[in-house]
């Protein structure tokens, strides 16, 4: 059972799970935008879980509800420091950002917070054709990537 539980963590770490080295390579690149879209968690990456921050925020503050950015800011200007990769905001669960009630242009946003640093995001999302959507490629709900440099990992 050892053995498995080895092989286990083995295809985590190195196949299963994107590697920080692929996320360095990119970094080397000259790009306007330094956007990571992946689907699993990234060793020795942090991620914020910008639903369940929001989610407090909201409970305490309900009547910022609307139009509010110092909200969303106050979650999305937590960055963090990683020896391979500098500084980074890594985020996971995103899909209150989608919401029309904050209303938030969400490409100006992944734009603003991909210039200077690395912006990863965790996300099961469909991303097809410079677009990044809510669910699937059949979700009305979406965001053009045309323009923002990217990667998925």
């Amino acid at each position: 059972m050892n053995n498995w539980v080895k092989l286990y963590s083995f295809a985590v770490k190195y196949i299963i799970m994107p590697n920080i080295n692929e996320i360095t390579t990119y970094l080397h690149q000259s790009t306007r935008n330094k956007i990571v879209f992946c689907k699993t968690s990234i060793d020795g990456i942090d991620f914020i879980n910008v639903g369940k921050e929001l989610a407090i925020l909201l409970g305490d503050n309900p009547h910022e509800v609307c139009g509010s950015e110092t909200m969303y800011r106050q979650v999305l200007n937590k960055s963090k420091h990683n020896d391979q990769i500098g500084t980074y905001l890594a985020l996971e669960n995103i899909g209150i950002l989608f919401e029309s009630e904050l209303k938030l242009d969400l490409r100006s946003v992944l734009n603003h917070y991909s210039k200077n640093q690395c912006l990863i995001i965790k996300t099961d999302s469909a991303i097809e054709n410079d677009t990044l959507y809510f669910f699937d490629s059949t979700d009305m709900v979406s965001v053009k990537l045309q323009g923002l440099s990217y990667i998925k990992i």
